[in-house]
């Protein structure tokens, strides 16, 4: 099957990477000449709009920004419409509101989508680590079965289109919980004398660990924020979809948005380009003030 990615950063990269393993033909586009210099030493084929669909029925999406996402659409716009049918798999964290809207606008060309985001780090895809949250039409869901599970641990249709957003928000909603859970335990615990190589093992083996604690915490202790499973630069935008949506669904969510804040103190004081484990940081600089 030949398959098209839009985006080979630290995620399109790594279903690249995947997929060509598996012997899938990828073809692909990406502004950063690094991430296009990685996909073509991967096997990987470098191609343009106008010739996208000309190669490929199936299309991968996976970029960093609402900015980038718009100009993809702007990008297929100019295409034109499709003679036979294409279908593109939004693998991105966009909120449900811009979903439906490209959805609609490419439905105009003929050309079809899936809301298809997954939940893991950049670091959990390279190792095939992560879940696939698919939603949309069923039948079509599980004609691309096979690609999900390529570069996925596990594949769950959740329903109608826009409910693979809904669980990637919840999902989201829960990383950023447990990721500042995972700091505020790990700066307690240094606090009180404890060695924190011994507070990540004794942890990470009792019913208080979660995968942000096993795989962040490690990152704090050692201060490795570069380069990230998952920057601040893209997890700050999840952070403000998932802020719009609790709005939106008319809830008080305390938990998160005391979570939330350190994110946003993290924002003016830390680089956007260090991993989301270095809140750590930032709750050392609290104490340090108090």
């Amino acid at each position: 099957m030949n398959i098209g990615l839009i985006g080979l950063g630290a995620m399109g990269g790594a279903y690249a990477k995947h997929l060509i393993t598996n012997n899938f033909n990828c073809y692909g586009i990406d502004l950063d000449k690094k991430n296009i210099s990685r996909f073509l030493n991967l096997g990987g084929s470098e191609i343009t709009y106008p010739n996208l669909f000309d190669k490929v029925d199936v299309v991968l999406l996976s970029l960093p920004s609402l900015e980038a996402y718009k100009n993809v659409l702007e990008n297929l716009k100019k295409l034109g419409k499709h003679t036979s049918d294409k279908i593109i798999l939004d693998m991105n964290t966009i909120s449900i509101e811009d979903k439906i809207n490209f959805k609609n606008e490419i439905k105009k060309l003929n050309i079809d989508m899936l809301d298809t985001p997954v939940s893991g780090t950049g670091a959990q895809a390279l190792e095939g680590d992560i879940t696939v949250f698919a939603s949309g039409d069923e039948t079509i869901t599980k004609k691309y079965n096979n690609i999900f599970e390529s570069f996925s641990k596990e594949v769950i249709y959740v329903g109608p289109f826009g409910n693979g957003m809904k669980f990637k928000i919840l999902a989201n909603l829960l990383v950023t919980i447990h990721n500042t859970a995972a700091a505020e335990a790990l700066r307690l615990g240094e606090c009180a004398g404890l060695d924190k190589d011994m507070i990540y093992k004794v942890l990470g083996n009792s019913a208080a660990t979660s995968v942000m604690l096993q795989k962040r915490m490690p990152l704090m202790i050692n201060q490795n924020y570069e380069p990230p499973t998952a920057s601040f630069n893209i997890f700050l935008k999840d952070v403000d979809i998932i802020r719009n949506f609790i709005k939106n669904n008319n809830v008080i969510l305390p938990t998160f948005e005391g979570s939330a804040k350190i994110y946003d103190k993290a924002e003016k004081t830390l680089s956007k380009n260090w991993d989301t484990a270095s809140v750590y940081e930032v709750l050392k600089m609290e104490n340090v003030n108090e």
